[in-house]
């Protein structure tokens, strides 16, 4: 799944139109109270468009450069064990053991 700032501009204008609806709906019966939550609705889904938009840029322009980072690591971990398979498997069990020990 490709993220980027348009698909948070997407989600932020379905969500607003959600808030429509839903405001539409309950203005027959509660009015003003209704406005004024469907306003702050509103302002809270800009907030949190505007602070999501540039993660997802930063996160497709760097998606590259994470997945090679990621093959990189898990090349070395295969190396490494396919080197020391018996330390591996030594430090696999005391980690399973100490995390065994701290969920208790």
């Amino acid at each position: 799944m490709e993220i980027s700032s348009n698909n948070v501009e997407r989600k932020a204008n379905q969500a607003h139109l959600a808030v429509d609806t839903a405001a539409a709906k309950a203005n027959e019966k509660a009015g003003p109270a209704i406005d004024r939550a469907a306003q702050a609705a509103h302002q809270t889904v800009d907030k949190v468009a505007q602070a999501a938009a540039p993660a997802a840029d930063w996160i497709s322009q760097n998606a590259d450069q994470l997945k090679q980072q990621q093959e990189m690591l898990v090349d070395g971990c295969r190396s490494y064990v396919r080197d020391r398979p018996l330390v591996a498997v030594g430090v696999a069990l005391a980690a399973g053991y100490l995390v065994g020990r701290l969920a208790r």
